[in-house]
């Protein structure tokens, strides 16, 4: 069965993956189950609303931008835990595909994790760090897996779009693809985001669309079934809808995502005889902001692992981009 990755997308499911890592309740075997989040894929990209329209378009509109830098703060709420991250995000177009930069650091009391991720030309590098663990640091060969994707394509279809489509290397505009993909979306709603200006003072106002999604039925369903291929229950701390904020303008970052929310079912109180549905809560926040379109130095993304182990996982992303088109 052809693994793929679903609209918790590469940033989401790492700062899931550092939850559960922090998170007593997750070494006793729910880190497993948090991570599968990540398994679902991006397949069927036919767009059947207009909001699915709308977040179509917004990949595509940041996959055109030059350059973006921001700084982002991320909320996950996981396994019963409430962990407050902060963060980097670089974009930057080259002719081999976009350079990319994921630094995120969260919290959780006195406990701390990062993540970085770096795509350069050639190589992709993951690093987490979750005390009192060794730091793990992946490697995925990207000249490998750009002529594996080759070798896999059918006749007609471009290698760099199955490259793009079946790995979690794509930065923003991969997670809107996925959501595009694995979510029906509401009609889009116009409003206002106000917000300080940067004298600390004054408040601006930015035109944005506001969008809830829900899955998919067959994406669903792909998550609920095992490996046997059976139905199963849906795996442990799944989201139940996203919402998103995108930018209304075509001056500033047009359909560029400020905002992703993933909200989950929420839990009974103990005491709590009412019979009414708890409230939903938000498993995942990640905000974006300071955007900049200016011009990056690619020395950004130049990563030195120095004398650390590597673990080289390129054979991995080989045989998932082989599978794609089994």
């Amino acid at each position: 069965m052809t693994q793929s990755f679903s609209g918790f997308t590469r940033a989401a499911a790492g700062m899931l993956a550092l939850a559960a890592a922090l998170c007593p309740a997750a070494r006793s075997g729910g880190q497993e189950s948090g991570l599968r989040l990540a398994q679902a894929g991006a397949a069927n990209r036919a767009a059947s609303a207009d909001g699915a329209s709308l977040v179509s378009q917004a990949a595509e509109r940041v996959a055109s931008e030059p350059a973006i830098a921001a700084d982002l703060r991320a909320r996950v709420e996981a396994y019963g835990h409430v962990l407050i991250g902060s963060g980097r995000y670089l974009q930057l177009a080259t002719p081999l595909g976009d350079l990319l930069k994921l630094e995120l650091r969260l919290q959780l009391g006195q406990q701390s994790a990062s993540l970085v991720q770096v795509r350069t030309e050639d190589f992709f590098w993951n690093r987490r760090d979750v005390p009192p663990a060794p730091a793990i640091l992946e490697r995925v060969n990207l000249r490998s897996l750009r002529k594996a994707a080759a070798s896999a394509a059918r006749p007609g279809a471009p290698a760099a779009d199955l490259l793009q489509g079946n790995l979690a290397l794509g930065g923003l505009p991969q997670l809107l693809a996925a959501l595009a993909s694995d979510f029906s979306f509401d009609t889009p709603r116009a409003d206002e985001l106000a917000f300080t200006a940067g004298d600390g003072q004054s408040i601006q106002r930015l035109p944005i669309w506001r969008l809830a999604g829900r899955w998919k039925a067959d994406r669903l369903a792909a998550l609920k079934r095992s490996d046997g291929g059976k139905p199963s229950a849906a795996p442990e701390q799944l989201p139940e809808r996203v919402e998103l904020v995108l930018g209304r303008t075509e001056e500033i970052l047009p359909l560029f995502p400020y905002r992703i929310a993933y909200w989950a079912a929420g839990e009974p109180e103990a005491n709590d005889r009412s019979g009414q549905p708890p409230a939903p809560r938000q498993c995942l926040l990640l905000e974006l902001f300071n955007v900049s379109r200016k011009p990056i130095d690619p020395q950004e993304f130049a990563y030195n692992p120095g004398d650390q182990e590597i673990r080289d996982v390129t054979a991995r992303y080989v045989q998932h981009v082989s599978g794609a088109q089994r």
